[in-house]
């Protein structure tokens, strides 16, 4: 796969001893990468100022926001260098993230240009006609996969039907009562600045501190790694409970992911090693979807069996409401579950 060949951020900077002579970049070039490459992670983190990017990196071009930047940096570096396709998968997941669906197809098939063996590159083309929900062109999407892999191709297919099927499922707000070896994962929302909790995660608190009252004998798992004033999610989490009367010997954090693909990559690491029967998995309505899908798959390739019931904090209006699935929705769902799947967004920089 293109993503074990990738290498980690320093190795941008690649000496032309590792190229053919026709391949080796000049040091203006090698030096001009790393600082697109560079440029394009902060704004991806972070973001930055717009003007400030437009005056020292890319003079002479107009940038419309923080994931237009990062666009832009990949963009470049790929023209630096031609042969780096991890850079024109970059530059198509900025504009996934942009929401410019159109584009980053456009992007892909002109990566099926360069190799048209990219297995990559096709199963996004299918994965992008199944967000616009264009059955035709998902179909003949899939047989282009299959021709190249079709065992990988079945793969991701029964991969897409559970995410429809998931998306289709009503949401369930009861906390249900689960004999056996449990776990309650509660998934993080973003802290306040000063470090609080803000509504939705109370929300989600509430029903994880209904569920451990209910399920007296199952751990909880509290995940979120973003830090505010030096406390991450999970330390928040996890005080909020013991204060509540759930004892901290029941309760593990995981507090090193950044967003929900880390916090189902890192949950099913922990449960690999803290074995459940049932997992109990607690987030908002608008979220469900999304975390289910990714976390069904990471126990999937994690080879944990455990079956996922979902439970959710309602952040709509009614539950009616919450079971709209938006455009928006299908394309970041979709976005995530490949991220998992083993497809990263920014290759051999950020899963």
């Amino acid at each position: 796969m293109i993503r074990k060949l990738l290498v980690a951020l320093s190795a941008t900077l690649i000496s032309a001893s590792t190229l053919s002579p026709a391949l080796a970049f000049d040091p203006a070039d090698a030096a001009r990468i790393k600082t697109l490459v560079d440029t394009g992670m902060q704004y991806y983190w972070t973001g930055g100022d717009v003007k400030k990017a437009e005056a020292e990196v890319f003079k002479g071009i107009t940038l419309h926001g923080r994931y237009d930047v990062v666009e832009q940096s990949f963009r470049e570096a790929a023209k630096l260098a031609p042969e780096r396709l991890d850079f024109l998968f970059a530059v198509a997941s900025s504009q996934i993230l942009q929401k410019k669906t159109d584009e980053a197809a456009q992007t892909y098939r002109a990566i099926l240009a360069k190799n048209p063996n990219s297995f990559e590159a096709q199963a996004w083309l299918e994965a992008l006609a199944r967000v616009g929900e264009d059955e035709t062109l998902a179909s003949l999407s899939h047989q282009s996969l299959a021709g190249l892999d079709a065992s990988r191709a079945e793969t991701y297919r029964r991969r897409f039907v559970r995410v429809e099927q998931i998306m289709a499922e009503k949401h369930n707000i009861d906390v249900p009562v689960v004999p056996g070896k449990t776990t309650i994962v509660v998934l993080g929302y973003a802290l306040a600045k000063d470090g609080t909790a803000e509504k939705p995660l109370l929300d989600r608190l509430d029903l994880g501190l209904k569920a451990a009252q209910a399920n007296p004998e199952a751990r909880v798992m509290v995940t979120g790694g973003q830090p505010q004033v030096g406390v991450t999610e999970g330390d928040v989490m996890m005080k909020w409970l013991v204060e509540r009367g759930v004892d901290r010997d029941r309760i593990m954090i995981e507090d090193k992911s950044k967003d929900t693909v880390g916090n189902v990559l890192n949950v099913a690491n922990l449960l690999r090693r803290h074995t459940a029967d049932t997992v109990i998995l607690i987030t908002s309505s608008s979220h469900m979807r999304r975390a289910r899908a990714v976390l069904e798959e990471a126990l999937d390739q994690a080879g944990i069996a455990a079956p996922v019931l979902s439970v959710v904090a309602l952040d709509a209006p009614t539950l009616g409401e919450a079971a709209k699935v938006t455009p928006d929705e299908r394309l970041v769902v979709y976005r995530d579950l490949m991220r998992v799947s083993g497809m990263w967004a920014y290759p051999g920089l950020q899963q």
